[in-house]
């Protein structure tokens, strides 16, 4: 059984129309100068997945669900319907459009769309995870719970580290299939299923200066640290620090993120509609910007790169939800395309 609500919290959409645009500026980075350290992007490659799988877990959360059979089928038809039909229909138009079948890399990050992909896999693995332990006492249960995500997330950490240097037989295609590597994120998807439950004891907590300054001062000496990409504690400190201050900063702030400000509105229209962007994103980067990104390097400065990746970013996203905006005029696609309820108002979205 599932208590239904439809009442948003706007700096909670803000705060994913952020975390969209990072994804898009680490994009422009990455595959249009071919850089992603360009314009101080490692940094935000810190926490930004972080934060947008803590988010879809916080979302997630409902109080007052229970894990019968009658849910789980429900639940896990409509995150079917909303990840995967479009994360396909997506994937095998860009690769047809796009990509020839030798692209580097290409299967396991399921060709850049493998965020959706992976969210529904979290979806699936906490669902179970809930209804096989669902008998236990709580506390126990949340212990459970909690060493079963830091035991998927480490492992999946630590086989992205050797990969393409050990022979794994049958088990290779297996795990490139389910692109087991991206399973490192679970954790923060946990994490933020955990702090919704446990929401006023959250935000007592992140109230005290003296935790938020802790957390910035964590954040700040990790970035002199291990690489998050060789190492694990850097890896989840970061995420984990990351993604308290930038979810403290938007609570407490939520008056700048509401929809009486115009800032606030588009980040929350951009926020829900996170999905639309993400899927479209990929057909409208201005791909093989190599001179371009030389003269950056050679002749700018990180903030005025991050001033240009953001115009470009911004410019993406509002061509993408042109786009979507397109492709919603249909029921059926808008349906289809991006999982809205048929029977929801036109820009009800349902992800």
């Amino acid at each position: 059984m599932e208590i239904k609500t439809n009442n948003r919290i706007e700096y909670i959409d803000a705060l994913r129309g952020m975390t969209m645009i990072l994804v898009v500026y680490s994009h422009v980075a990455y595959w249009c100068f071919n850089n992603s350290h360009l314009a101080y992007n490692d940094i935000f490659i810190c926490f930004r997945m972080p934060t947008f799988f803590f988010i879809s877990g916080w979302v997630f959360y409902k109080i007052g669900r229970t894990w019968d059979k009658s849910t789980i089928c429900t639940i896990l038809k409509k995150k079917f319907m909303v990840q995967i039909i479009p994360f396909l229909v997506f994937m095998l138009l860009f690769v047809n459009l796009f990509k020839g079948p030798d692209y580097p890399h290409s299967f396991e990050d399921k060709y850049g769309y493998w965020f959706t992909f992976s969210l529904f896999e979290f979806f699936v693995i906490y669902i179970v995870a809930e209804f096989l332990l669902n008998k236990q006492a709580k506390n126990k249960k949340e212990i459970i719970v909690l060493f079963l995500m830091l035991l998927l997330s480490i492992t999946a950490f630590f086989y992205e580290q050797v990969k393409f240097n050990v022979h794994l037989g049958i088990w290779k295609p297996v795990l490139t299939l389910f692109s087991f590597s991206k399973i490192k994120y679970l954790f923060f998807f946990w994490l933020g299923t955990f702090v919704k439950k446990n929401f006023a004891s959250f935000i007592r907590l992140t109230d005290n200066q003296y935790l938020i300054a802790a957390c910035l001062c964590l954040f700040l000496i990790l970035l002199w640290g291990p690489d998050i990409k060789t190492n694990y504690i850097t890896f989840l400190l970061s995420g984990i620090s990351g993604t308290i201050i930038l979810f403290t900063f938007f609570r407490k702030h939520e008056a700048i993120f509401s929809k009486t400000n115009r800032f606030g509105l588009t980040l929350q229209y951009i926020g829900q509609r996170t999905l639309d962007i993400y899927l479209i994103h990929y057909f409208v980067l201005p791909y093989h910007m190599n001179y371009f990104a030389t003269w950056l390097s050679q002749y700018s400065h990180k903030t005025i790169d991050m001033l240009i990746i953001l115009i470009i970013s911004f410019w993406i996203v509002f061509i993408s939800l042109l786009i979507s905006n397109i492709f919603r005029l249909s029921p059926f696609l808008s349906h289809y395309l991006f999982g809205v309820n048929r029977a929801a108002k036109p820009d009800k979205v349902t992800t």
